[in-house]
């Protein structure tokens, strides 16, 4: 019993050398705040444009550069889309709060989109999926991409080939409508038809 009382006391000590050596290793100030190095102690001497695609700025910090003949041609792909779509006339499909489940309103939109597809069988489509701002971005994505799939899938029973559609989710990454209201909430809880042309 002696033997396990001094093991237990033993290591109890060894925790609080090892906690307080690992504290200790930090410079604390008067105040009782540490006192870190400053960025450009701690920070590798890198120049501006030391890697390919990135960029330096300032304090050594990566950025992403920016190709603009990429960010061009993707811009010019975007408007294609858009106009596209604006030109087919298709509905969007909303959708009540937390749910993945398309209304009557939803399918009798779906119904004609599904004629307008039918009469365009060479058209391809981009079912996206998004969501209000409530709820964490990871079950926002969730639920937008049961969203759009819940799209896809109402199209395919009414005769539309799966081949036809991609599923993207942007949760609420991409809002339609910015203000904190409910009916702008649920202007963000919707299927997004995109034409590809």
């Amino acid at each position: 019993m002696n033997r396990d009382i001094r093991m237990v006391c033993l290591l109890a000590i060894s925790c609080m050398a090892l906690w307080s050596a690992g504290c200790s290793s930090k410079a604390v100030r008067s105040g009782g705040t540490p006192a870190y190095p400053a960025p450009s102690d701690s920070m590798p001497s890198l120049s501006m444009t030391d890697l390919s695609g990135t960029d330096r700025a300032g304090s050594g910090i990566a950025m992403a550069k920016v190709d603009p003949a990429t960010a061009r041609r993707q811009m010019d792909e975007m408007r294609a889309e858009q106009n596209a779509t604006e030109a087919a006339g298709l509905r969007d499909v909303f959708f009540g709060y937390d749910t993945w489940s398309i209304s009557e309103e939803g399918r009798q939109a779906l119904t004609r989109d599904a004629e307008w597809l039918r009469l365009h069988p060479a058209v391809q489509l981009k079912v996206e999926g998004h969501c209000d701002e409530r709820g964490s971005t990871t079950y926002n994505f969730v639920l937008a991409e049961k969203r759009a799939k819940s799209v896809r899938n109402y199209l395919m029973e009414l005769g539309i080939r799966p081949e036809r559609f991609t599923v993207v989710s942007y949760g609420k990454e991409r809002p339609f409508c910015k203000d904190r209201s409910d009916a702008c909430y649920q202007q963000n809880r919707r299927g997004h038809l995109v034409v590809r042309p």
